[in-house]
């Protein structure tokens, strides 16, 4: 091989090992037979050190390349075209990280060079163009087999490179020459203490994701041990390699590991006592950046900092990981003032001489971290880290820059950065440019665990593990009584006491005793204990208080106690806490405490119900005590002008839920309300909002859907903030913009887990901002903002939410309703509508306060149960009230007797459950139950039988009887064959006013979802689910439903790339025609595509899409919109003005979903958009019946002109063989699908 005669700098050599001796001979084999040279092996076996150090030998330039998914086949062109004319070297990282298309390509150029090569030609054509060819030149690549995030290399690709398998090296040779090198004596006695330990360790200690034991922590001790040996020459070796063995991996073990450890230290090293290290002014300076920071000079978490500061000593990559309010953030914080004190002198402005750029790489897509090209023009745009390493590289001064990965690792985006952790220090961009790292610049990374990391990552980075018990919960008591209003100030020794006697018992019972809705974590109890004690705080901060003061010191914590850490727990759980809470009141001899001789507070909570139904009225003139929640709520009358889903009957979970979240936003604090579907969170939530709160206070509301984007959710943020000062973006001056995020665990889960919008909102809870993506690299600061949350428990396509989001918010648990808030709901709801009907009041009782509809519903979520078959047998209590709502429609005064009432209660029962169940035996079943309820309440006073009640089977009501009236009212219909005639005639006219003719037979099955679709889409916010297989009728039925009713129809197929504009053209279509008023459109949605039925599923919850509407449309909405605002009552604010927007869209905009519930897709639809099930009333069609097939054949073969139809027994004879002949083959098909598990559709 000729010499390449090229400077490659002053670098180290490799330890020459059996291993590498064996590779350099077979990657010299390949090149001499003109192939390229592939070793592979897991990380840490010297594979791309090997072939940088043959390089080396041989003097040729060896270019280390970090490979990753968005490498396109032009990048790699210019790669071997610089390759091919420099005769150097190319190294290609994870080079089975590249898409397998792209690849293939790479082959065809990789050969067309070789090709060359073996002919020895000076010129070649690659890719079209002539380029000079260097006889030097080499391709090599390495790869993880296995790993995550790889491929399998094409075969075409395999035959131009030599496999080299490279297994673990021999460490304790490369320990003993590297210890030699660094001037230690008694090397080879030290080596194989070191290559002791790491084998042990791993044999004995716990098997975590964040362990290391390979060639690079050995690396990283004797390199640690090389340092010590230059500082102390003449310390004794075996103490420089046990301190040396010590800093690299104490940081990283549990606490339970720990002993395992330094029992296996010591036993390797039984003559040397570990000694304290002193370590100076460093450990000062820690201790006195402690209280600027707000934190406790803890000794577990002083430790930790001087343990990540010996880790950016010996590593350039590292890792923070440890649990939720572990510290990992503080930790670094304070080493960074630290630092910056021991310079002698504090930076300019105060700021911190260790420059720290954070960023979540999971709050932005790939391309916006790294860089990438636009699909159409090729151009290169650059990424925040790119942009800001750029910046760090070209910085004159020589102050550290750290720069902080706060956010998930995983292989789809930390692989990219294999070439930066390593010793190449190289940021490797798919654009071709490579920006070498400085040697003041240190990768750190913030995670909550490795779990889905590569060997690869863990190999590279030096860890530094953080556990909640170092830290406990009294350092976060302790900070927080530093900053307590003056006016406390002669309390804190109170405060304390109940601290200690209350805080950490309660704690331990929540986690033994009860279970929580959502999961939390310890210290996120007591941060939401002491932001209640914040919201009483703070109006003592510029007033003189008296002892009064002191009396209310314990209820206030109490009250504070039960919201906290009592709120996050089911109902069971509250009964548990709540006689806890009382018994150890009692033990604790907590006493009452009186003002004066007149006026005194009770302490203890009265005896009755739980210490959750009351709340602190406090009044000095008379006196303060526990009252009931309910005793603070107005009284209520239904308005007879107000909407059925405006209607907000006040119960102690709204009440409650109303004032507690109204305290919360006040005081600026970040709310979380959990609660299973139709508890009332968005309701009372966005009623507060609306209506309960001061002017300044703004409300943006926004909805999540499973396929929410983290840059959908920062423009609709953004688009509600304007600018301060330079990167600094707020509300309006003056205002402060609360903002309500909906089903905030809706957002899907990517492959290794992250959620990216929510790793956007934490940026903001922990860092005040996220990057700009206009201005890359630009932080924008958002100020004046806080997040109100809801959403459901995790399960039925509603994802786990990282608790290092949930830590910063106080949870607000919405429980199901109790027995009798549902009793005082509809009771007041249904009253209000009888009270024209004196007569019909007693059935009241019946209906509502002897619960019998309540436990028809109750009853039915035990017994119906969702399977993968029946996935849409989800209930709750929004179809309780779709049954009193279709009562409602129904004039009071056409009810002339006990049994038509109960006939409405009974048809309106079946429409909202009925109709959706699947088999005949489940709808036989409740057809039994409901008859059994109405038999059992009224057989005993002998006043009407079933048979009264049911005159008629089935039971049908409708507002199209009288189709020329101009009042259409809903009543009951007695004569199918009068309303089977009147849809005939429907149809007759809809065939004349349109050119697509629908030829139907309407036997009563048909007749019978046309009732239920026109009975759904005739009520306000009312929107239709049709579940059936192709053919059965769904959209024939839903054009004619919608004609009859006089409805303008909107087809849309939502499969097509088109629809969102379509969508906006409907919208559009209501503001304009409908004038928001009275025009009702239906809105007919056929397939769905994923990536276009989250606008679907925005549509059926909030009546809107998320940047949709262009500004002047906006601007013509809020115009319009201006004068109903004003007529309510409500300031004319944008968001109330868009709000009255969007409920007039819903209110006229009807949506029929036709889907077909065969296979995994739809399952998987209702796990992504759970409006299809919540906002919508399911109507299934089953397979018709004989006489629906009899007829059909009868209208068929009668228009057929050679038949002989008045032939009786022909036409008989032929119908039923047409009968006989569909359904033997569904007979066959279903058993085809049992024995084969093949469909046959």
């Amino acid at each position: 091989f000729p010499y390449g005669y090229e400077y490659l700098g002053n670098t180290g050599r490799l330890v020459i090992t059996p291993l590498t001796d064996r590779c350099y001979l077979t990657l010299t084999g390949a090149l001499h037979l003109k192939f390229g040279g592939a070793p592979a092996g897991p990380a840490g076996t010297g594979k791309t050190e090997t072939t940088k150090d043959l390089g080396k030998a041989l003097a040729i330039q060896t270019v280390v390349f970090n490979c990753s998914d968005q490498l396109d086949f032009m990048a790699m062109g210019k790669f071997f075209k610089g390759l091919a004319s420099s005769g150097a070297w190319a190294c290609f990282d994870e080079f089975n990280r590249i898409d397998i298309e792209v690849l293939s390509v790479v082959a065809q150029q990789i050969a067309t060079i070789q090709n060359a090569q073996a002919a020895r030609m000076d010129r070649f054509m690659f890719e079209g163009v002539e380029i000079a060819l260097k006889a030097s030149c080499a391709v090599f690549i390495t790869m993880n087999p296995g790993y995550a995030g790889r491929t399998e290399l094409p075969d075409n690709l395999k035959a131009l490179f030599r496999p080299v398998a490279m297994m673990v090296p021999d460490y304790a040779m490369i320990a003993e020459i590297s210890l030699y090198s660094f001037g230690f004596n008694n090397a080879k006695h030290l080596s194989k203490k070191i290559v002791s330990t790491f084998k042990l360790s791993s044999e004995q200690l716990s098997s975590q994701d964040h362990y290391d034991f390979g060639m690079r922590a050995v690396k990283t001790v004797i390199s640690a041990a090389g340092n010590l040996k230059r500082e102390h020459p003449d310390m004794d070796e075996e103490v420089i390699c046990l301190r040396a063995i010590r800093d690299v991996n104490v940081p990283k073990f549990l606490l339970d590991d720990l002993k395992l450890f330094r029992g296996i230290v010591s036993d390797l090293f039984p003559k040397i006592k570990e000694e304290a290290i002193d370590y100076g002014a460093l450990m000062d300076s820690i201790v006195d950046s402690c209280p600027k920071l707000g934190v406790q000079a803890v000794d577990g978490f002083v430790t930790k900092c001087i343990q990540l500061y010996e880790t950016t000593v010996v590593r350039h990559g590292l890792m923070l990981v440890g649990p939720t309010c572990s510290g990992k953030t503080k930790c670094y914080n304070v080493l960074a003032k630290a630092l910056t004190q021991l310079k002698g002198q504090p930076s300019i402005s105060g700021g911190n001489y260790e420059a720290t750029d954070v960023l979540n790489p999971k709050s932005i897509t790939m391309g916006q971290l790294y860089g990438e090209f636009d699909a159409m023009t090729h151009e290169w745009t650059d990424g925040i880290l790119s942009t800001l390493i750029r910046q760090g590289c070209s910085a004159t001064d020589q102050d550290k820059r750290w720069y902080m990965f706060d956010g998930p690792v995983d292989a789809v985006w930390i692989e990219n950065m294999n070439t930066v952790l390593d010793d190449n220090k190289k940021l490797c961009l798919s654009s071709g440019e490579i920006i070498k790292l400085t040697a003041h610049m240190t990768m750190m990374f913030e995670v909550a665990d490795l779990a889905v990391a590569s060997p690869a990552t863990v190999s590279r980075c030096g860890m530094v593990y953080l556990e909640p018990g170092y830290i406990g919960l009294a350092p976060f008591v302790y900070c927080w009584m530093k900053r307590v209003p003056d006016a406390i100030l002669p309390f804190v020794d109170q405060l304390n006491e109940l601290f200690n006697k209350f805080l950490e018992p309660s704690v331990k019972f929540i986690r033994k005793n009860t279970k929580e809705i959502v999961e939390s974590v310890n210290a996120n109890l007591t941060f939401s204990l002491l932001n209640f004690l914040d919201c009483f705080f703070a109006p003592l901060i510029p007033k003189e208080v008296g002892k009064l003061v002191g009396e209310l010191i314990e209820p206030w914590f109490f009250f504070a106690l039960i919201w906290s850490v009592g709120g996050t727990v089911d109902n069971d759980g509250r009964l548990k806490f709540s006689n806890y809470l009382r018994e150890k009141m009692k033990e604790e001899n907590v006493r009452n405490f009186f003002i004066d001789l007149w006026s005194w507070i009770t302490l203890q909570f009265p005896e009755a119900g739980l210490v959750y139904d009351y709340q602190l009225i406090f009044d000095p003139v008379k006196f303060g005590e526990w009252r009931s929640w309910m005793e603070s709520a107005p009284s209520f009358e239904i308005n007879p002008t107000t909407a059925y889903a405006d209607i907000i009957v006040p119960t102690i979970d709204t009440v409650r839920t109303s004032l507690l979240v109204e305290m919360l936003i006040m005081h600026k604090k970040q709310i979380l309300t959990i609660g299973p579907t139709g508890t009332g969170k968005t309701v009372v939530l966005m009623d507060k909002l609306l209506k309960g709160m001061p002017p300044e206070y703004v409300p943006n509301f926004l909805m999540f859907s499973a396929k929410t984007s983290a840059n959908q959710t920062q423009d609709l943020i953004d688009g509600k903030l304007d600018k301060r000062r330079k990167g600094v973006f707020a509300p309006p001056l003056g205002k402060y913009a609360v903002f309500f995020i909906d089903d905030l665990n809706m957002p899907s889960l990517e492959t290794y887990g992250a959620q990216p919008p929510i790793e956007l909102l934490r940026q903001w809870m922990d860092h005040s901002g996220w990057y700009d993506r206009k201005a890359i690299g630009l932080f924008r600061t958002l100020v004046d903002i806080s997040f109100v949350f809801a959403m459901g428990p995790p399960g039925g396509g509603r994802n786990p939410i990282t608790a290092r989001l949930l830590r910063h918010c106080n949870y607000l648990c919405c429980n199901e309703m109790e027995l009798e808030s549902k009793s005082r709901i509809f009771s007041t709801i249904v009253s209000g509508w009888l009270c024209e009907s004196p007569v019909l009041i007693w059935v009241l009782g019946w209906l509502c306060e002897s619960l019998s509809t309540i436990e028809l519903y109750d009853l039915i979520t035990t017994q119906l149960l969702p399977t993968p078959a029946k996935s849409h047998y989800t209930f709750n209590l929004r179809d309780l009230s779709k049954v009193f709502q279709g009562m409602l429609m129904m004039e009071v005064t056409k009810i002339d007797s006990k049994e038509m009432l109960l006939r409405l209660w009974f048809h309106e029962s079946c429409r909202v459950f009925q109709d959706r169940l699947v088999s005949k035996e489940d709808r036989d079943w409740f057809s039994n139950l409901l008859e059994t309820k109405i038999t059992n309440e009224f057989k005993v006073s002998h006043l009407l039988d079933i048979e009264s009640v049911l005159p008629t089977r089935p039971v049908l009501f409708g507002d199209f009887l009288n189709p020329n009236s101009d009042v259409k009212l809903y009543n009951y219909v007695e004569d199918h064959e009068k309303m089977i005639t009147i849809m005939e005639e429907a149809l007759e006219d809809y065939n004349q006013v349109n050119t697509a003719q629908m030829k139907l037979v309407l036997f009563l099955d048909a007749v019978q979802h046309v009732c239920r679709i026109s009975r759904v889409i005739r009520q306000p916010l009312g929107n239709a689910l049709l579940l059936g297989v192709g053919g059965s009728g769904r959209q024939s039925l839903s054009r004619l439903a919608t004609h009859i009713l006089d409805f303008t129809p909107k087809k849309c197929r939502f499969y097509t790339k088109k629809c969102r504009t379509y969508t906006k053209k409907v919208l559009v279509f209501i503001r304009k025609k409908g004038r928001f008023y009275t025009k009702n459109v239906d809105f007919t949605p056929k397939k769905c595509r994923f990536y276009t039925q989250k606008d679907l599923n925005n549509i059926l919850n909030s009546g809107d899409v998320p940047n949709i509407y262009a500004f002047d449309d906006l601007d013509n909405i809020y115009n319009a919109m201006k004068p109903i605002v004003m007529d309510q009552g409500l300031p004319p604010t944008k968001s109330n003005l868009y709000n009255a927007f969007t409920k007039r869209i819903r209110a006229n905009l009807h949506t029929i979903c036709c889907m077909s519930p065969i296979g995994e897709i739809f399952r998987a639809r209702l796990r992504m958009f759970p409006s299809l099930i919540t906002c919508c009333t399911i109507d299934w069609f089953s397979e018709w019946p004989d006489e629906a097939l009899q007829s059909v054949a009868h209208t068929f073969l009668g228009d057929i002109t050679d038949i002989d139809t008045s032939n009786q027994k022909l036409m008989n004879g032929m119908v039923n063989m047409c009968v006989i002949m569909h359904q033997s083959v569904a007979t066959h098909s279903k058993r085809f699908l049992s024995e084969l598990s093949r469909h046959n559709y």
